[in-house]
């Protein structure tokens, strides 16, 4: 997942193109991690320690580890930390780029540091990106802390990693009273607190999420391509139902639907997270106990 927030950065600032960056993903989804980069992104060796070792290693029959723990490189605890993080997305993606000769490990950190400035990024944020685990990346995007709407907004997420695209980008959201859409998939939900939730796009984007759901292929954002969206707007609301009831908090789904072409009003706010699946925007509509009217 990181390296679909930092490579789309570097091709939206000229740093790659977009060819070089599918080629990095590409690498990054099938080729094993060398110990010597993370050690060098780790800041554990320096670029020329590592190119010792690995000089070493075509006249010794020995483990990169094992050469460093000999030399005095690192130590043997050091080797085991490096071990464990050779699965971590950063670490792959690094690797992905550097094997390519498209960026050296320096100018790769000086990127990174400017994409940190550039989105207003904290190093926890930039450490919660590299670990790739959804439920740290979550809050940068989203207030988890508002009653009801994150733990909302952080469920359906999780389900659309879980059941339509695991390689989604995520962008800041925001708070409006008005929404124009092409294309809109909503569901209510009340009782005890008042749900509405949606997603919606300018044209045929929500495509991107009945396909994967309904496993069909649509032309066309058709009944049957907005019953897809529907459905997994029910499935993803139902999960979210039966945790406020055992919250002893209880709602009853009213059936979703789907308009076109019109505008969502609400006296209160309407929480918008922005989802970039496959490079297109759908938008994860949000409001809880402000009653939203379609114009």
């Amino acid at each position: 997942m990181f390296g679909q927030y930092f490579g789309r950065y570097l091709v939206e600032n000229n740093k790659i193109s977009q060819a070089e960056l599918d080629k990095i993903m590409m690498d990054f989804e099938n080729k094993p991690v060398k110990l010597g980069d993370i050690a060098v992104a780790e800041k554990l060796l320096t670029t020329k320690q590592a190119d010792d070792i690995n000089e070493l290693q075509k006249k010794m029959d020995m483990r990169f580890g094992d050469i460093a723990i000999e030399k005095g490189y690192l130590l043997a605890e050091e080797v085991t930390y490096l071990l464990n993080m050779q699965g971590n997305p950063y670490i792959k993606f690094v690797q992905a780029v550097t094997d390519h000769n498209i960026l050296t490990l320096e100018q790769i950190e000086v990127c990174l540091e400017e994409y940190k400035a550039d989105n207003d990024l904290s190093d926890c944020d930039i450490d919660a990106l590299k670990s790739g685990d959804i439920d740290r990346i979550i809050p940068i995007f989203v207030d988890t802390d508002i009653p009801y709407t994150g733990d909302c907004i952080g469920l359906a997420i999780r389900n659309i990693i879980r059941f339509i695209n695991s390689s989604i980008v995520l962008k800041k959201s925001y708070k409006t009273k008005e929404y124009s859409f092409g294309n809109l998939a909503f569901q209510q939900m009340v009782g005890d607190q008042q749900f509405f939730v949606g997603f919606a796009a300018k044209g045929k984007e929500l495509l991107h999420i009945a396909e994967p759901f309904a496993k069909e292929n649509f032309t066309e954002m058709d009944e049957d391509a907005f019953d897809s969206v529907c459905e997994f707007i029910n499935c993803t609301n139902g999960l979210y139902a039966s945790k406020l009831s055992m919250e002893d908090i209880h709602i009853d789904m009213t059936p979703p639907f789907f308009v076109i072409n019109q505008k969502l009003i609400s006296d209160g706010d309407i929480y918008v997270l922005p989802i970039l699946i496959n490079g297109e925007q759908v938008d994860l509509l949000v409001a809880v106990n402000n009653p939203v009217r379609i114009n």
